[in-house]
């Protein structure tokens, strides 16, 4: 379900606490007289940061924000305090029900750090690639375009005070399902065998765990340690994840740029601003990378593969298959979980089965991205939005 639809569903009364604990937040800070607390574009510039992501999170999806009530970790985790989200009086008893639990897990202060900030830039819509607490050229470049995105462009120190500041939780304790273990199916690396699966699922319950949470293996295991065994025991447990961006999150998104060179995708609205940037992947030949500008010719959600042994000259295994297969849809299908087709036949933004990969040369000539960030572009793109190959965006309007 979309942001809007979200709005228009949400209960009435869950307003009111969202602006009741704005105008707490004034109040605070003694500036209650000289602002509205029902309309946050008034709001003293300096205050906006710190009221915007509660009044967003009322009128999106209905979080409350977190306060320190406090309840032990289950055993699964084993990585430090768990909590339940909510406010004080009212809000608290209002939210009981659908309080988020979150986590604290103990973390050296850079390793935290460079999490919380990771985590922030994901929320926003700037991909660094698997959060994985290092520091790389990715997280550069994402926090180099969030700086750049800003109204008033920041400097780096403020951009990361900004990011780190974020009163949203880092980590989330999240309670493994059914439908998690039924993401996890056969593993193939064979493209005949691959066409008989009924989905090209995860080969693994860490694996799809990276993918519904944005995170690389090795983050996973640090924030969970006590996990020894990733598979069908962890049903019913929690264990700690990132708090990434809802999957329904989508851009006003009206025009693509692709940087060729720093392997970036930039999404802009019609002033030409950017409301996202995603790492992604470009030909490992140069010569088949198109040039100047590409429409939007189709969007499939959970796309299918056709397998051409053409496609795959370099490939003894495809010589020997000798002709076209169907793929079936699922994460781990050759264009991941969204299909963005370009008006160059042939060409398309789409996802991976290995977002490790993504950020260089690599493709056959599409655009990958990681699956996540292939998923928001592709439900928020329309039909004939301009793609720019290496050329700045456009002001549309």
């Amino acid at each position: 379900m979309g942001c809007a639809a979200m709005l228009d569903g949400m209960d009435s009364g869950v307003k009111i606490i969202g602006r009741l604990t704005v105008f707490a937040l004034l109040l605070a800070a003694g500036a209650a007289g000289a602002a509205d607390a029902q309309d946050p574009e008034k709001l003293p510039d300096l205050l906006q940061p710190l009221v915007a992501p509660y009044e967003e999170a009322f009128r999106g999806a209905g979080v409350v924000p977190t306060t320190n009530l406090h309840a032990s970790l289950p055993a699964a985790g084993g990585t430090g305090e768990l909590r339940t989200a909510g406010t004080a009086g009212l809000a608290a008893r209002s939210a009981a029900a659908h309080a988020p639990a979150y986590i604290e897990p103990n973390l050296k202060k850079n390793v935290r750090e460079l999490a919380a900030l990771q985590i922030a830039l994901d929320r926003r819509g700037f991909g660094t690639g698997p959060i994985d607490a290092s520091p790389g050229l990715k997280t550069r470049q994402a926090l180099l375009d969030f700086r750049y995105a800003m109204p008033h462009a920041l400097d780096e120190e403020d951009a990361r005070r900004q990011l780190l500041e974020d009163p949203a939780p880092v980590f989330i304790a999240y309670e493994v399902t059914a439908d998690d273990l039924a993401q996890v199916g056969e593993a193939s690396k064979d493209w005949e065998e691959a066409a008989d699966l009924p989905a090209m699922n995860c080969h693994s319950l860490q694996e799809w765990m990276g993918e519904k949470f944005h995170a690389s293996p090795g983050m996973l295991r640090m924030l969970n340690p006590g996990v020894t065994k990733w598979n069908e025991e962890l049903l019913g447990r929690r264990i700690c994840v990132p708090n990434i961006r809802p999957e329904e999150v989508k851009f006003d998104v009206r025009q693509i740029t692709i940087d060729t060179h720093c392997f970036r995708l930039r999404g802009y609205d019609l002033r030409g601003r950017m409301v996202c940037s995603f790492p992604c992947s470009i030909a490992k030949d140069r010569t088949k990378v198109p040039a100047g500008e590409l429409k939007v010719v189709n969007v499939a959600p959970h796309p299918n593969y056709t397998f051409d042994p053409i496609n795959f000259p370099e490939s003894a295994r495809a010589r020997e298959i000798g002709r076209k297969l169907i793929l079936p849809p699922g994460p781990r299908n050759p264009v991941g979980v969204y299909w963005v087709s370009l008006s160059q036949p042939g060409y398309g933004i789409h996802g991976t089965p290995h977002p490790e990969t993504i950020g260089n040369m690599e493709s056959h000539g599409c655009f990958r991205l990681c699956n996540w960030d292939a998923h928001t572009l592709g439900q928020g793109v329309m039909l004939g939005l301009p793609v720019l190959l290496d050329k700045p965006a456009l002001i549309l309007k």
